[in-house]
Formats: structure tokens, C-alpha cells, sequence
């Protein structure tokens, strides 16, 4: 079985042998033209793909300080077209996502990611967001987090 392998590829290759370098030229072109064309098609359907997305966090830090610290990027799970998911994924038209935290000392009844995500994200749907996102509030005191 192991010495069928190599007279098998000595056999589809040897079409390919003797010829000028045009015709090599050539070849290569097809290949360029061909993967182009199929990478153009793949970016025009619709795909799901994870990003670190940027946040921006607004609240009264003359009065609360976050419980925790607050990450800059959230990894979110998205669904759109594939130009618009490749624009996101190399940073362009990514503008960050504004969370304002406005309830002291308790958690939010739901995640305050979700409406500023769905806001930046624009045409690009969201699918997901971590477990823990609806974690994130404020509690009493100026700026402790800051300090340490």
C-alpha cells in the first residue's frame, strides 16, 4: 500500500512534466483566478465567527467604583455577511461599543452589553455574549479599583 502512493502521484504529475514555463505560468494563474473567485463567493454568504469586541464604560466614578475591573473588549459571537464580518474581524468600522452603568450596588436586571452591541455592531447581528456579562456593577466609593 505504501509503494502505491508514490507511483500514484509519479502518475498525475507526469502530464505536468517536460514543458515550457508559460505553460507553468499559466497554471499558476488558473489557481490564483480559481482560489480568488472561490474566496470572493465564501464572502458573500452569511457566517458566524467570534470577536473581541472594544467597550467604552460610562458611569459616576466621582461616586461609584465597579465591583470588579471592567475589561476593555467583550468576546461576542456574531452572524452577518462575510464582507462586512471580515471589515469587523481586521478592526475597520469598529466603533466601540458605549455601556452606560447606572444602577449602585445591585446587579442589572439584564446584561447593559447587549442594546450598546447591538447599537455599534449595526448591520452585523449578534448571536451571543458570555455567561458572566450581566455582572458587571457598581458599588459605593470613589475610585478604589484605581488605587490597588
Amino acid at each position: 500500500m505504501a509503494a502505491l502512493a508514490p507511483r500514484l502521484l509519479a502518475r498525475l504529475l507526469r502530464p505536468l512534466a517536460g514543458h515550457q514555463s508559460s505553460f507553468y505560468q499559466a497554471v499558476l494563474a488558473c489557481f490564483v483566478i480559481a482560489s480568488t473567485l472561490w474566496m470572493l463567493r465564501a464572502l458573500n454568504g452569511s457566517h458566524v465567527a467570534a470577536l473581541d469586541y472594544p467597550i467604552v464604560w460610562h458611569y459616576n466614578a466621582q461616586r461609584y467604583h465597579p465591583a470588579r475591573s471592567l475589561p476593555a473588549t467583550v468576546r461576542v459571537e456574531v452572524r452577518g455577511k462575510g464582507w462586512r464580518l471580515l471589515s469587523r474581524a481586521l478592526h475597520f468600522h469598529l466603533p466601540p461599543a458605549e455601556v452606560r452603568l447606572r444602577l449602585a450596588g445591585t446587579p442589572p436586571p439584564r446584561s447593559p452589553l447587549r442594546p450598546p452591541l447591538r447599537r455599534a455592531l449595526g448591520t452585523v447581528r449578534l448571536v451571543s455574549l458570555p455567561t458572566d456579562s450581566a455582572t458587571f456593577y457598581l458599588v459605593p466609593g470613589a475610585d478604589s479599583i484605581r488605587r490597588q
